[in-house]
């Protein structure tokens, strides 16, 4: 995707999550990027390195990640998470073309990261793939079969979904 367009009210509604997240993770930066590694926007403290080498790297990193995760025969990439000793970074999907980095430092855990951006990313996927929609990129996933092994992705999937209602905001 070359270019990247928000709709006013799709931008007002992504600053509201990204901003939410940060709050209740006490993060310190949120990135939205392009999968080709295109900074699409930013919420937080971010002007302490290169946003722009930042989206870059991650995007790689993402894919790399991806190619990895299917060698060893998974279907999917739930998320990266790079530690460091100061900053560490989680990165996940949205609406297949969209990563969302959270930066948090060690006022945070990844346990509240994860758990947090996992709630983000449900509500930033439906604001993706309604914009997706207006724009005519849209491309309609498969449903998957009502019945699900206990084994299979799907269910794995579908339980961490529950566990995540159970808990809700």
């Amino acid at each position: 995707m070359p270019q990247w367009t928000l709709f006013e009210n799709d931008f007002r509604a992504i600053d509201g999550v990204l901003n939410g997240l940060l709050e209740r993770t006490n993060a310190l930066s949120v990135h939205l990027v392009d999968r080709s590694g295109q900074l699409i926007t930013s919420a937080g403290r971010t002007g302490d390195f290169d946003a722009t080498a930042f989206a870059s790297l991650v995007a790689a990193d993402f894919t790399a990640n991806a190619e990895l995760s299917q060698l060893l025969g998974e279907e999917g990439l739930a998320a990266v998470v790079s530690e460091g000793r100061e900053r560490s970074v989680h990165s996940c999907l949205l609406a297949g073309r969209v990563i969302m980095c959270t930066v948090y430092d060690r006022r945070s855990t990844l346990g509240l990261v994860r758990f947090r951006a996992n709630r983000s990313a449900q509500e930033l996927s439906g604001i993706f793939e309604g914009l997706f929609e207006k724009v005519g990129l849209f491309e309609p996933e498969l449903q998957p079969e009502l019945t699900m092994e206990p084994t299979s992705p799907e269910f794995a999937l579908a339980a961490s979904q529950e566990v995540d209602a159970l808990f809700g905001d």
